[in-house]
């Protein structure tokens, strides 16, 4: 099953216990179709259900693809399927096609690749000495320099710093990346606003992910082209010290494409491809994906200045401090003013309090005079003394001799 759906309101694509998921409308749709069970709808696994990959809360997806067991009826799904559930589902849900594939198939771990998409606005790679505002628009040069850090992470590397409750020595850290690139940008007007804001969409294909890698590998990028970390830090980051990597809003977010290449290679005699889905379906992908999730997805951070408000905490961001803590600090305008003026505060107590010790018994104007600490004045009185013991030897001396 080929589906699209804008995730924004929905705690993400797996099922959850009392919270809305992607799969937990669909799963609804299909009991109301006669295609499961109440029991199936509860426990999915009873019929195989899987998902090609587990988006995360308010994450979108083009091409998300299911597979599952199903009473033997191939025409019926293929032809009927997607207009049945469409008309169960929200409009934020969408069947596009079903076919028929080999038993047992399993869309997650028969998947070769996933290609992700993350869309922001360009002045996110503003220098220092650029405005960051919807007038930016980005350069050629700046745009080879992004390209040229994305490319850092191409190849296999330990991303136990881009996820949570991971350790370095942990295997499943390990992840490789196909490719990371930077499109072209595009603009698209602020209807609000009266103003033209370019966007520009980052590309990274994978062989899997591990939760957040994505958006803090985007994180780390800006934080880089924005002067605000060193370049050298993203391979440190593949390193066994721990660093908090700040993770980029989720609005962004969208799984593109799921990759079958083995599959179709290795079944295309008798089963159709997963990969490509044919061009009247691949044209519908692209209209809704454009209406449902990406032209949203532009309004959406148009109205809030999501991204702008991320990257006013990002200049305050601690690569330093643990980010398994479960309460991490949050560090805003609001408190960091009043952490210095706290401190402040307590200087001026301090100063305060010290001031009346210093001149205390003391007439407004007297000079300073250094007392002698009681502790030298024994000192003082035995000094006489020695001669009289040095005396008193000699005495004791000549006796002996």
């Amino acid at each position: 099953m080929l589906l699209g759906y804008q995730g924004k309101k929905y705690y993400g694509m797996q099922l959850q216990k009392d919270l809305p998921t992607i799969e937990s409308k669909l799963l609804e749709a299909m009991e109301k179709a006669g295609w499961i069970t109440a029991a199936q709808r509860e426990k999915p696994f009873d019929f195989f259900f899987q998902r090609a990959a587990r988006t995360d809360r308010a994450v979108s997806a083009a091409r998300q693809m299911c597979g599952m067991q199903l009473p033997r009826d191939d025409e019926k799904y293929k032809v009927d399927g997607p207009g049945i559930l469409n008309n169960l589902l929200p409009n934020d849900i969408r069947v596009f096609g079903m076919k028929r594939t080999i038993n047992f198939f399993h869309p997650q771990k028969q998947c070769d690749y996933r290609t992700y998409s993350y869309t922001c606005p360009t002045f996110v790679f503003a220098k220092p000495t650029e405005l960051t505002n919807a007038a930016f628009r980005i350069s050629k040069e700046t745009l080879a320099e992004v390209n040229d850090i994305l490319s850092i992470y191409k190849g296999t590397h330990n991303f136990f710093n881009y996820t949570a409750k991971r350790a370095y020595d942990d295997m499943s850290s390990n992840r490789y990346i196909v490719s990371f690139e930077c499109k072209e940008p595009f603009l698209f007007r602020d209807e609000f606003r009266k103003e033209d804001v370019e966007f520009i969409q980052i590309v990274v294909k994978g062989q899997s992910f591990v939760l957040h890698q994505i958006r803090k590998m985007v994180g780390m990028v800006i934080t880089v082209v924005r002067e605000l970390h060193l370049k050298s830090a993203i391979q440190r980051s593949f390193e066994g010290q721990r660093m908090d990597i700040p993770m980029a809003p989720g609005l962004g977010l969208l799984l593109e494409r799921t990759h079958y290449d083995s599959y179709d290679k290795k079944h295309s005699k008798d089963h159709e491809p997963l990969t490509d889905w044919g061009e009247i379906i691949e044209k519908e992908v692209e209209r809704t994906k454009f209406e449902l999730i990406t032209k949203d997805m532009l309004e959406t951070e148009l109205l809030s200045q999501g991204m702008l408000k991320w990257l006013a905490d990002l200049v305050h961001h601690d690569f330093s401090s643990n980010p398994e803590a479960e309460e991490p600090e949050k560090k805003t305008f609001v408190t960091m003013a009043a952490a210095c003026a706290n401190k402040a505060l307590k200087e001026q107590e301090a100063t305060s309090s010290e001031a009346p010790e210093a001149s205390e018994g003391a007439p407004e104007g007297a000079p300073e005079v250094a007392c002698a600490p009681e502790a030298a004045a024994p000192e003082l009185a035995a000094a006489p003394e020695k001669p009289q013991i040095e005396e008193e030897e000699k005495v004791a001396a000549a006796g002996s001799s």
